[in-house]
């Protein structure tokens, strides 16, 4: 079996690693000749992501523009919730209806166990406390699809129940509890079955070690 990227994955990488370099650069540099320099370098990693991308370079351009100062991964967390028999809490995202772990991007100064707190919260209706970090995981290495024109670390917590409330209807269609062995079609931007099968490993074996990339 060849494991060896694919040709857009390649393009995608070098795409990723000129944007860092042109993002740091405009950081750092006080030249403008280092500045216009830096700049192209930025236009032409758009272009790039364009090619394997479905958005335009005037999309991508505002994406990559968005990372202002040094360009880090963006953080994405998401809450395993389980029952007393084990089925693991899922909703069923508007976006495009088909179900995942609740969760989301970390806000600017919001610490992850209260991002996953906050979105379990609103997806679901629960109240929870974040009780364990079981995973940090890389999006890339993890084979998710459809690759982003952009880096992203994602954090899995384990989550204890305090308290039942309403759901979000703005983003959520629908909240259920699933057997892990008869998962319903996950968003496979968001959730693998795997990740869903590590946290309730890390449920059962509380006592297990942190897992990352």
């Amino acid at each position: 079996m060849d494991d060896s990227p694919s040709l857009e994955e390649q393009i995608r990488h070098h795409a990723l690693t000129l944007a860092s370099i042109a993002n740091n650069g405009l950081v750092f540099t006080a030249d403008v000749f280092d500045r216009q320099r830096y700049e192209h370098t930025q236009l032409i990693a758009t272009e790039l992501l364009a090619l394997v991308s479905n958005g335009t370079p005037a999309e991508l351009d505002k994406i990559v523009s968005l990372e202002e100062g040094y360009m880090t991964p963006k953080i994405d967390v998401r809450g395993g919730v389980f029952d007393d028999t084990g089925r693991v809490l899922l909703i069923r995202d508007r976006s495009d209806e088909q179900w995942t772990l609740p969760g989301g991007w970390c806000d600017i100064l919001e610490p992850p166990s209260e991002a996953i707190e906050r979105e379990v919260q609103e997806e679901s209706g629960l109240t929870v406390r974040a009780s364990k970090l079981v995973a940090v995981l890389d999006r890339d290495v993890q084979k998710h699809e459809p690759v982003f024109p952009y880096h992203v670390y994602k954090m899995f917590f384990l989550c204890d129940i305090e308290s039942h409330g309403v759901p979000s209807p703005i983003e959520t269609m629908e909240v259920d509890w699933f057997p892990v062995e008869k998962l319903p079609e996950l968003s496979k931007s968001r959730v693998l079955e795997g990740q869903i099968r590590l946290l309730h490993e890390h449920w059962a074996k509380p006592e297990l070690p942190t897992v990352f990339d």
